[in-house]
């Protein structure tokens, strides 16, 4: 079986349709996760999606959908419509563990084998952070799915999961909860051999300290979530 093993390459950033610049702003290849899962069973989202990975085509790099967790008929056929734009592969938003990841991983296959695509061509990325069941869980990410490349932390979508704050400034330290969602990923992503990356928050205006700090925790890299972002982490 032929697996994509797409190259995640740095520097990567994650935006909705509209919030995407018109040029990478990298001055060279970079990843771009297209942030589609507030809509992306519709057939506006599946344009927006065709038009800007139809634009993307003769960039260096890969382009990714980011989608909510599909759990129905229309789901699968969502994805199924989305497969066939042929992205590099998907992120999927809200992921609570192992049997989410395996659940998406057979849609993929069923899209593949009905649509004639190459089977193993769409890999996957894991979002943890909002789905808290991830973090609580025991089980090991390794061998789970060949498709899966990464894991993305959104330290937002975490914070509000549990409503505590990302810094705790009674303590003068960061939320409990986000340091341990910090380490669970980094440690989950080493036992199963794959990459993590931090995404930032759309109101980070030192993406470059924001980096060097997730780098020393272990991270891969992170991800940033808007232009200024992006320039700032491509600068020599």
């Amino acid at each position: 079986m032929s697996v994509n093993r797409f190259e995640i390459t740095l520097p990567m950033m994650c935006a909705t349709p509209d919030a995407l610049p018109s040029k990478s702003g990298t001055g060279g290849a970079s990843t771009t996760i297209l942030d589609i899962r507030r809509d992306w069973m519709t057939k506006s989202a599946a344009d927006q999606a065709r038009r800007i990975i139809k634009h993307r085509q003769s960039a260096e790099g890969s382009t990714l959908l980011r989608v909510g967790t599909p759990d129905d008929e229309a789901g699968q056929t969502a994805i199924e419509q989305l497969a066939t734009l042929r992205p590099h592969g998907f992120v999927l938003s809200g992921c609570g563990g192992v049997a989410d990841i395996q659940k998406f991983d057979v849609m993929l296959r069923v899209a593949e084998a009905t649509h004639g695509l190459e089977a193993g061509s769409v890999g996957l990325v894991a979002e943890i952070g909002e789905n808290l069941a991830f973090l609580l869980s025991q089980m090991s990410l390794k061998d789970v799915s060949y498709r899966l490349n990464a894991i993305i932390f959104d330290s937002e979508g975490l914070t509000q999961a549990t409503a505590s704050q990302t810094f705790n400034v009674a303590a003068s330290r960061a939320g409990a909860p986000l340091l341990l969602a910090r380490a669970a990923v980094v440690i989950k992503a080493r036992q199963a051999g794959i990459a993590c990356y931090d995404l930032l928050h759309e109101s980070d205006v030192n993406p470059r300290t924001t980096r060097d700090i997730a780098l020393a925790d272990g991270f891969s890299g992170v991800i940033a979530r808007n232009a200024a972002q992006l320039e700032a982490l491509s600068a020599p």
